[in-house]
């Protein structure tokens, strides 16, 4: 994983959500595969716990091969 490019958006006092980018590189048998991964993650504000992740959502990839 490389590259990683975190976007933070906080809607209100208790509830956040992060987008995360990266790349995902793999090789198999001399053939490397890319691929740019989106991930989204959404957590709320629990009193006297803190921070809670509510919510993870894969939202989409592009792949590209070398």
């Amino acid at each position: 994983m490389v590259g990683l490019k975190p976007l933070e958006y906080q809607s209100s006092k208790t509830e956040a959500e992060f987008f995360n980018e990266f790349n995902l590189r793999t090789e198999f048998n001399g053939v490397s595969n890319t691929e740019t991964v989106i991930v989204k993650t959404s957590l709320i504000y629990v009193k006297e716990q803190g921070w809670k992740m509510d919510d993870v959502e894969f939202v989409g990839q592009s792949t590209g091969r070398e």
